[in-house]
Parts: C-alpha cells; structure tokens; sequence
C-alpha cells in the first residue's frame, strides 16, 4: 500500500511539473469588486484553484461529520460514567463479602451464592473467592 501511495504521489507530482512547464503563459485575473488586476502564469492559476477545492471539500467533511464527533464525545463520557459505576459496585461488593476464617465456617448456603455470582458476573466476583475448579 505504501509503494502505490508513493507511485501514485510520484505520478502526480510528474502531471504538475509537466502542466507547469508547458503552461507558462501569462494571464490576468481581475476579480469584479476588486479594482485591482492580479497578473500570474496558467499553472499557479491552476494550483492555487485545486488548492482551493481541496481546501473546500475538506472543510464540508468536516463540517458534515459534526454529528459524528457530537456522537462519540457523548458516547467517551456515558462510556466513562459505566466504568465508575462498575468500580463503585466492584468497591461495594468486595465490601460485602465475608471474610471466612479458619476458626470458623462462612454462612450456610454462601458457596452457593458464590458460584451462582461467579456465572452471572464473573468480573465481579473476587480472585480469592473462586475454587480451583469453579
């Protein structure tokens, strides 16, 4: 891809020089309320229109993707307003469970509820709870 970039680049700017030094014949441009006359060669008329269209033509792309950068600016703050809730439930969670020590079994039933969690939101169900096999 980058060799035809650069072959097709190569051949446009072959197509300029050529139109340049075939072209240098003088011509005036007056524009209507403007008194002055501004005398320049056919080639940098040509340039500077072509400049001036590319110009256009990427100010109206920008100009028509307005709604697509509102979209995706909403988008990065609602995005970023989830993660901070996930890490405040994530916070909250770890705050709730119980800390099972050896002198002491966890509540009846909290295995269960441990691998149930660990099926419907594995993202946020602590490491250190999890067996070997769950």
């Amino acid at each position: 891809m980058k060799i035809l970039s650069r072959a097709l680049f190569l051949l446009f700017v072959l197509v300029g020089v050529l139109m340049a030094v075939s072209n240098t014949q003088l011509v005036q441009l007056a524009l209507w309320p403007l008194p002055h006359i501004i005398v320049m060669p056919v080639y940098l008329l040509v340039v500077g229109l072509l400049l001036l269209g590319v110009l256009a033509g990427l100010g109206l792309g920008w100009w028509a993707a307005r709604h697509h950068r509102r979209r995706a600016r909403e988008a990065g703050s609602e995005a970023a307003r989830l993660e901070r809730e996930a890490a405040r439930l994530r916070a909250g969670l770890a705050a709730q469970q119980p800390v099972t020590t050896a002198a002491g079994p966890a509540l009846p039933g909290q295995k269960a509820i441990e691998r149930q969690s660990a099926l419907v939101a594995p993202d946020l169900v602590a490491p250190a709870t999890r067996g070997p096999f769950s």
